[in-house]
C-alpha cells in the first residue's frame, strides 16, 4: 500500500536529520521549499511537520522556523529505577538544578494520593532535570515529611531514589504513571529555557515502598523525550 504523501514527508525530513545533513539547531527546510518539493499543499506539508513536532524531532520558533531539537531521550514507562539511574544507563551525564525546596500544608489531591492524615505536611520539590548538560525535563515532586524528616537541598541536588533506598533504608516497589500530552505554560517555558508554547510529555507518578507506603507524588515534564511501552507477557 503506498504511504500518504505527508509521510514521505516526515521521511524525507527524518533522513536529514538521522543522515547528519541536518544537525541540532539547524533549520529545516520551509514551508514553501516542501510544498514545491513535493507539489502539495501547506496544509499537508503542516501536517507532516506537526508529527514531527509531536515526535519530538523538531520544533518550531516564531518568526524563525522549524528547529531540529536534537537526539530523543527515551524514557521506559515500565522502569521505577527513577530519572537518574535510567538515564546513566543510556550513557548520559545526569545533573540537577533545585529551583525550590519548602514544606507545604497538604492540599485535598495530595493527601488522597500519599494517603496522608489531615495534618500532615509534604516537601515540595521542583527540580530542572539535565542529560550531558541540556535541560530536559522539568520535575514536581511531593513526598511526606514524616518519611524523611532529614531531607536536606543536597539530597535532591542528586538521586532522590539513592538517597531513598541507601540512606533511609526503604525498599522501592512498584509506580503507577499516567501518561499524556500537554503545553507548556510559562514556569515551565522559564524552568527549561523555551521561547514559546511547546508539547511535552507529561507523567503523573505516585510510587510506594515495599511496606506498602505511598512515598512520592510527581509531576514531570520532558521536552525533546519519546517514551517507550514494553510489554511483558505472564
Amino acid at each position: 500500500m503506498k504511504e500518504p504523501i505527508y509521510k514521505n514527508i516526515e521521511n524525507y525530513v527524518m533522513n536529514l536529520i538521522e543522515s547528519g545533513e541536518l544537525k541540532e539547531g539547524d533549520l529545516i527546510p520551509s514551508e514553501k521549499q516542501l510544498t514545491e518539493k513535493f507539489n502539495v499543499t501547506r496544509m499537508t506539508v503542516r501536517s507532516a511537520l506537526n508529527n514531527l513536532v509531536n515526535g519530538g524531532y523538531i520544533t518550531r520558533r516564531r518568526g524563525v522556523g522549524s528547529i531540529v531539537i536534537g537526539n530523543n531521550i527515551y524514557d521506559n514507562i515500565s522502569t521505577i529505577s527513577g530519572f537518574t539511574k535510567e538515564m546513566e544507563n543510556k550513557g548520559y551525564k545526569v545533573s540537577n538544578i533545585v529551583i525550590t525546596l519548602n514544606i507545604v500544608q497538604a492540599d485535598d489531591i495530595l493527601k488522597e494520593k500519599l494517603n496522608l492524615d489531615e495534618n500532615d505536611n509534604v516537601w515540595e520539590i521542583k527540580r530542572v532535570r539535565l542529560a550531558n548538560d541540556e535541560k530536559v525535563s522539568y520535575m514536581v515532586t511531593y513526598m511526606p515529611v514524616k518519611l524523611f524528616p532529614n531531607l536536606t537541598r543536597d539530597h535532591c541536588n542528586g538521586s532522590l531514589y539513592k538517597y531513598i533506598e541507601s540512606e533511609c533504608g526503604y525498599k522501592i516497589a512498584m509506580s503507577e504513571r499516567e501518561v499524556t500530552a500537554v503545553l507548556s505554560d510559562d514556569e515551565i517555558e522559564s524552568a527549561l529555557d523555551l521561547e514559546s508554547k511547546e508539547a511535552l510529555l507529561y507523567i503523573a507518578q505516585v510510587c510506594k515502598l515495599q511496606n506498602g507506603d505511598v512515598f512520592e507524588y510527581s509531576h514531570t515534564y520532558h521536552y525533546g523525550y519519546t517514551l517507550t511501552l514494553n510489554a511483558v507477557p505472564k
